[in-house]
């Protein structure tokens, strides 16, 4: 079976699909939400380009489909019209999605014959929209799921095709859980890859209402607010901050550049008296650095760091 990839990054999701006996004809590398200038794209490619010639280990995805020789779109908002063009010409069996920051138009789902599938990271028709596993982290979820489904017009709301939970423990780390999800979808994938091609797939039509909250993105400044600090208990928070470590530096109530500086990692919680603190609040004393909760303290670590300043300047580079 011909198949194209829609994704961003160099994932295990479409490195499993290349290790199959499927061919991949193509790779669409969808642009993120807040793009970058193109000055930054162009020097963010002759550093790739430059760490390629040394290492020959492609960091950027269009380096990785050039050495593959398999070939390459890069994928903008609004551009449907050339991606179209582009799909015809390679002539997939099947489209496959895994990460992509907006959706796709039926123009170019329909052109497989096959159609175009996507994995979403939860238990259809729970949590659909763009960021499911913050909100199953916030609403406390420990069996979150994901969802091999037919991409339609609506978000997420096309016909199952095969889901399974996934059980995780409380305060599991967002590293764990992405990795129990990505190996089940990994296997759910191939087994609907081979169903498709024998003409054995079962699909199982969606509800219209979603029984939960829509996931949607959020903005930085936003996280603090929504950690319910008064109300949750010291091991909730605990569990929604290990699930969400991309936004921890928004928690340093410093100026920007100490945000972009700094790095918190979580280590540990304990339950106890904390009358005397602001819940909420951070403190540093001889015991460490720690959250104060409504029942107990949370431990962290906080140390200068480049990554939250590389992220922001560099977050075209997969």
């Amino acid at each position: 079976m011909r198949v194209v990839v829609i994704t961003q990054g160099i994932t295990q999701v479409l490195q499993s699909v290349i290790d199959s006996k499927h061919e991949v004809v193509g790779i669409v590398d969808c642009a993120p939400t807040n793009e970058p200038n193109k000055y930054l794209r162009a020097t963010g490619r002759f550093l790739t380009g430059i760490h390629y010639s040394f290492t020959s280990n492609p960091l950027s995805l269009e380096l990785f489909s050039r050495k593959l020789q398999i070939p390459y779109y890069y994928l903008r908002k609004g551009d449907r019209k050339n991606l179209e063009k582009w799909v015809r010409c390679v002539e997939p069996d099947l489209i496959v999605i895994y990460s992509m920051s907006y959706l796709l138009k039926e123009n170019i789902f329909n052109i497989p014959l096959y159609g175009t599938i996507n994995l979403h990271y939860s238990y259809l028709p729970e949590y659909r929209g763009p960021n499911p596993l913050f909100w199953e982290y916030y609403d406390y979820i420990l069996d979150p799921g994901i969802t091999l489904h037919y991409v339609d017009k609506g978000e997420d709301t096309g016909d199952i095709i095969c889901q399974e939970r996934v059980f995780i423990s409380s305060g599991e780390k967002l590293e764990e859980t992405g990795q129990k999800l990505v190996s089940t979808g990994i296997k759910l994938l191939s087994e609907a890859m081979e169903a498709l091609e024998n003409g054995s797939v079962g699909i199982k039509q969606q509800p219209v209402d979603t029984p939960t909250r829509r996931a949607r993105k959020i903005k930085p400044e936003e996280y603090n607010k929504l950690i319910k600090w008064e109300d949750w208990s010291v091991e909730r928070v605990f569990h929604f901050l290990n699930g969400t470590p991309k936004y921890h530096s928004t928690l340093l109530k410093k100026n920007s550049l100490y945000r972009l500086g700094f790095s918190i990692r979580v280590l540990d919680y304990e339950n106890c008296n904390t009358s005397g603190y602001n819940v909420g609040d951070l403190y540093k004393e001889k015991s460490g650095s720690f959250f104060v909760c409504r029942d107990g303290k949370i431990y962290v670590e906080i140390k200068p760091s480049l990554d939250n300043l590389f992220t922001k300047i560099y977050p075209f580079i997969s």
